[in-house]
């Protein structure tokens, strides 16, 4: 697994880049409004782990995903009450809880274990419950260390509705569980409008996002991404959002669909994630889609984390009903109601028990665990098996690799629109007011302007932002070369050069040099366009950093007499 620069390192990659605008601003300029407030916020946010917001509508299985991701059941995912508060996850040596209170009060910690209190079925406990803002949850966990997540309530997704009176505008579209969910928000004193500006609240905050939504192509998931491209699109990009199509096991057993052959699918051989692999393939084929999201992925969160949480003893009665022939236990699970509520003499485990298996690893999940234990696995290797099947390892892997080798430069982003942001408001009140812009503000956005040729940083991320909004006009090995020099493996040399760790400096060096050469000859050609003869530019320099880089530590190391071999 690749591991993410640590976030007090990646605090120090562009140091210069805020060391200037610092001296752009100057020091207390009268007319320089909140630029140096913003400059500090984000010269802070370097040495932090990044925030990355789970996002999209509601009951989209987005706590189930956290647990997965976490590998814990932190979030009590029963407990639709939980969804309408802001729950972010951090590291701590030990579990703990802190409350936040929307009046400003100093923040309450509670007993860890005390997240079943946040609900309204207590009566007696609805004036704390409307004061809450947020819920702080600390978790030792490896993931929390380089990541703060934030499991938001949900987004809306059908502007212009009259979000007070209906929760369609939240996706809510079974009548049953509106009604649940207006109930419920009446009793804590808020509406639709309000948890969808809660979540975009903290989506604004976040530095990266993973946006959930529901495992069929339905009206309100499809204008719920449509919107969130239109809304964010300007400010999200494919550095810094992922696309999850939740609860993907739910395609099992098949209905409607078809094999090779164009028969009916066999739930013997089926495999639901296929199935949503496709259904993920068809969000990424709108180009709207495509201008917001690095990809979109099918996971099983329930599988996911049952796989790592399910309690031993669960594996009797999975044991039990894999003594059953293959063929007839698919047969039976066909309708899953009756499966898990009319009894079978020939099935060993009562409807009660199975029940509680499918509500803890989804039909798919129980069938594909009697499989593996037919074939002979033990527990662990049972649920190594669940847990690679669930999608939730691909998931959490790419969030360290693309997420974590990307830190610095995703934080980076934020500082920057963040403080351009602020210039922008000071030149609108400015120019409303019939007052000069004040001079900080013009001396800052030159600056951005320049930083964004000149500095590696701010060079990168124009020429990734070039590429994920397809405006390049590279080939497929162009392509790939130019992620991996700007950091999508990783940030050490050898990762930007597409290299395994540890190979020779002599390796190092001559490859970074004949790709600089090679770049060079890219740049020269006269026909390219202007965003495509920028990012070869941007490439061209990143290499020569790190062939820079490698001669002088390789000096460093053997001296001056290893000059000029290996090339």
């Amino acid at each position: 697994m690749t591991v993410p620069l640590d976030p007090a390192h990646s605090a120090g990659l562009h140091g210069g880049v805020f060391a200037q605008l610092a001296d752009a601003i100057g020091p207390m300029e009268p007319d320089a409004g909140n630029l140096s407030p913003t400059l500090r916020t984000a010269q802070d946010r370097m040495a932090q782990p990044m925030r990355v917001a789970v996002a999209g509508q509601i009951k989209r299985g987005k706590s189930t995903l956290v647990n997965a991701l976490l590998g814990e059941e932190v979030s009590d995912t029963g407990q639709l009450e939980l969804t309408f508060n802001v729950c972010e996850f951090h590291h701590a040596d030990h579990p703990r809880l802190l409350v936040h209170f929307k009046d400003g009060r100093p923040a309450e910690e509670w007993p860890h274990d005390a997240l079943t209190r946040l609900t309204v079925r207590d009566a007696g406990a609805l004036r704390e419950l409307r004061a809450i803002r947020k819920v702080e949850v600390g978790r030792p966990s490896a993931l929390l260390r380089r990541f703060r997540i934030v499991d938001t309530p949900g987004l809306g997704s059908v502007h212009g509705t009259d979000a007070d009176n209906t929760l369609s505008f939240l996706g809510i579209e079974d009548p049953v569980e509106r009604d649940n969910a207006a109930r419920v928000l009446d009793e804590l004193g808020k509406d639709a409008l309000s948890v969808h500006a809660q979540s975009a609240a903290e989506m604004d905050r976040a530095d990266a996002v993973v946006f959930v939504f529901s495992r069929g192509l339905g009206r309100a998931d499809q204008q719920a991404v449509d919107n969130f491209a239109g809304a964010y699109g300007a400010v999200v990009s494919p550095l810094k959002a992922f696309g999850v199509l939740s609860r993907s096991d739910q395609y099992w057993p098949p209905v409607g669909e078809t094999g090779p052959d164009g028969l009916p699918a066999d739930p013997f051989d089926y495999d639901p994630m296929a199935t949503a692999r496709r259904i993920a393939d068809s969000y990424l084929e709108r180009p709207a889609v495509r201008r917001v999201f690095r990809t979109v992925l099918p996971v099983a969160g329930l599988l996911g984390i049952a796989a790592q949480r399910m309690p031993s003893d669960t594996f009797g009665p999975l044991a039990d009903l894999a003594k059953v022939p293959p063929r007839r236990l698919a047969d039976l699970m066909e309708d899953v109601n009756l499966f898990c509520g009319r009894e079978y003499p020939e099935l060993p485990v009562p409807a009660t028990l199975r029940a509680e298996l499918v509500d803890r690893l989804g039909a798919w999940g129980v069938f594909l665990a009697c499989g593996c234990l037919r074939e002979g696995l033990g527990e662990d290797a049972v649920r190594r098996t669940l847990l690679e099947r669930s999608g939730v390892l691909v998931l959490r892997e790419l969030i360290l690799r693309h997420f974590g080798n990307r830190s610095a430069l995703i934080k980076l982003d934020h500082g920057q629109r963040a403080i351009a942001d602020e210039v922008s408001r000071l030149r609108t009140t400015a120019q409303l007011a019939g007052q000069p812009v004040p001079a900080a503000a013009d001396r800052v956005a030159a600056l951005l302007e320049r930083l964004r040729v000149t500095d590696p940083g701010p060079s990168e991320l124009a020429a990734l932002g070039a590429y994920y909004n397809g405006r390049l006009g590279l080939t497929a090995e162009q392509e790939s070369q130019l992620l991996e020099v700007t950091g999508e493996l990783g940030t050490s040399c050898a990762a930007r050069l597409g290299l395994a760790a540890g190979t020779p400096a002599d390796m190092l060096l001559a490859t970074a040099r004949r790709r600089a050469a090679q770049w060079a000859g890219i740049c020269a050609d006269p026909l390219l366009d202007r965003p495509t003869l920028g990012a070869a530019r941007v490439v061209l320099r990143s290499y020569e950093r790190v062939a820079d880089q490698v001669g002088r530590a390789r000096a460093l190391l053997y001296g001056d007499e290893e000059e000029g071999k290996g090339e």
